[in-house]
């Protein structure tokens, strides 16, 4: 089930999941009404809301606003972490105050007893960047008792200091790491926990166990963008890059997670887009994607994912065998799709280089690629807009390019998918499009769908086919 976001506020933005006597509390951020550009839009304040099964969640009252003008959060309550101990909720936020120049973003506390009303601890901003470190990003803490070495860890997102990069400023993107004993004083660790030397700056970081492995989570903004995870033996690493890293497209950001059944439940936001005479412009926060449960594999190098909802009553309308050994073989539907929907789209019996489906609206589809020679899932604009050349030899140098480019979010299937079948699940609300195959893979992105028709296909071999959709 997607959250909506709560009266009043502009977008959702990093879910901050807590998981405490049963219950999955989502702390979240939200943009203040009618907001779209920094600083106004990440003004946020700190949302709550509960859930027991991840389906109905209760509204509760927010957890923390921005502090008054002049203070050291007056600018927003970013990211940070919940934990609890003796009966005492902490709730660490990075403070971020723009006009502040030497340090914009500190890391603040309050804390609670019941884990509704929070208090600010008076002795806050708690923890400052040292020197190694730079003086600009320094936020989103994550805390965690390491049962491993007895005492708290706190992982900040921040960059190495300007002297001390040995790369290109771009990729002095860092984790660092600080331990305690009390929850209250911190000391700062001289050398990052992990430091990629690829990122500007790793955002929203976690970092858990499950099974004998240790699984870093966080965010990339820069290259690549999206949430990814890195394993270790040790909650020290070294954190290696797995065979698949990407947990949902470029346009699932920030997510976060907390234990629930045999895996965990993971939330992230999809960007709000905005339209303007030079093509979509991408804004920081937007609607929640759909939660969703990932679970490790034994070996520490894939992540299973499924969506916490259940099948819809589909109506059937399609059921063909597709394709020819070396040919496209595709079907058209014969019902029309409607912009809000769940498709169904089981393939069996597969023996094609590619199966999938296209939404097709218009002179433009959305095609839900499954490629089992490449081990691939994509969503891609078709046509594929053209290099300037080609599209006046043809003729269409009107078509309109997506800002991510044609290909608008691509993931690997796990080495033990099977390349016989597939089943592939569509979510449309809106211009939003999930993707969910098998439970393997889940893909994020918006797009634009008025609604229209679904072709099935099958490329380079045979494919029987069975495609079905909710009632609007």
């Amino acid at each position: 089930m997607r959250i909506a976001r709560p009266p009043g506020v502009a977008a959702v933005g990093d879910p901050i999941p807590f998981a405490h006597d049963g219950r999955v509390h989502l702390f979240f951020l939200s943009s203040p009404p009618g907001t779209q550009d920094y600083p106004e839009r990440v003004a946020t304040t700190w949302q709550h809301m509960a859930s027991t099964d991840l389906k109905s969640w209760d509204l509760l009252a927010p957890a923390l606003a921005p502090g008054r003008p002049g203070t050291y959060d007056a600018g927003g309550i970013w990211t940070g972490s919940v934990v609890e101990n003796a009966g005492i909720f902490y709730l660490y936020y990075t403070a971020h105050d723009p006009t502040n120049r030497a340090n914009p973003q500190t890391i603040a506390l309050a804390t609670s007893r019941d884990l509704v009303n929070f208090e600010r601890h008076p002795d806050n901003p708690i923890l400052y960047p040292p020197p190694q470190f730079s003086q600009v990003d320094w936020r989103d803490p994550y805390v965690f008792f390491n049962q491993v070495e007895e005492c708290w860890f706190m992982l900040v997102a921040t960059r190495v200091s300007e002297a001390s990069m040995v790369q290109s400023r771009w990729h002095g993107g860092t984790l660092a790491l600080a331990t305690s004993n009390d929850l209250i004083h911190w000391e700062v660790e001289t050398e990052p926990l992990y430091t990629p030397g690829t990122t500007f700056c790793p955002e929203c970081p976690e970092l858990w166990p499950f099974g004998d492995k240790w699984y870093l989570v966080y965010s990339r903004f820069s290259e690549q963008a999206g949430t990814v995870f890195r394993v270790a033996d040790s909650p020290r690493g070294p954190f290696r890059t797995p065979l698949r890293e990407e947990l949902g497209g470029r346009r699932w950001y920030a997510a976060k997670s907390a234990p629930f059944e045999h895996g965990r439940a993971f939330f992230g936001w999809i960007h709000d887009r905005v339209n303007t005479e030079a093509g979509p412009r991408w804004l920081w926060g937007g609607d929640f994607a759909l939660n969703r449960v990932l679970r490790p594999d034994e070996s520490g190098q894939w992540m299973g994912v499924r969506p916490v909802v259940g099948d819809p009553a589909f109506d059937q309308f399609l059921e063909v065998q597709l394709g020819a050994p070396g040919m496209f073989g595709g079907a058209v539907a014969q019902a029309e799709v409607p912009r809000n929907t769940v498709i169904k789209a089981t393939f069996e019996a597969v023996d094609a280089a590619a199966v999938g489906i296209d939404l097709v609206t218009g002179e433009t589809a959305y095609r839900i690629l499954v490629d089992n020679r490449r081990r691939l899932v994509r969503i891609t604009q078709e046509p594929q807009p053209l290099d300037d050349f080609w599209a006046d030899l043809t003729g269409t140098g009107s078509s309109y390019r997506e800002v991510d480019g044609p290909a608008l979010a691509c993931a690997k299937r796990s080495p033990e998918a099977d390349s016989g079948s597939a089943t592939v699940h569509v979510v449309l609300e809106g211009d939003l499009i999930e993707v969910f195959v098998d439970d393997d893979v889940a893909l994020t992105q918006r797009i634009r769908w008025p609604g229209g028709q679904v072709n099935a296909f099958a490329i380079d071999g045979e494919a029987k086919v069975s495609v079905a959709i909710a009632p609007d």
